[in-house]
């Protein structure tokens, strides 16, 4: 079965169902899968942190970068 699919599945399952506690079940299932890093991210931001301690990276202040929003 195709990730689609199952999918489709999973969306007409929630749809049918009546039990208040399945649905907060899988809601706490997909936010729990949504917050978490994996070591790749963390390394990523390792690595910016470090570019930005050593000053290889440019950073910007809130009005500086509210500026630039503002000008788009």
């Amino acid at each position: 079965m195709n990730l689609q699919a199952v999918k489709m599945e999973l969306i007409e399952m929630l749809i049918s169902t009546r039990k208040a506690t399945v649905l907060k079940k899988i809601k706490a299932i997909l936010e729990e899968e949504q917050e978490h890093l994996t070591q790749e991210d963390y390394k990523i931001i390792d690595a910016r942190r470090e570019s930005h301690l050593n000053g290889e990276s440019k950073s910007y202040s809130w009005q500086e970068t509210r500026q630039k929003i503002q000008n788009r």
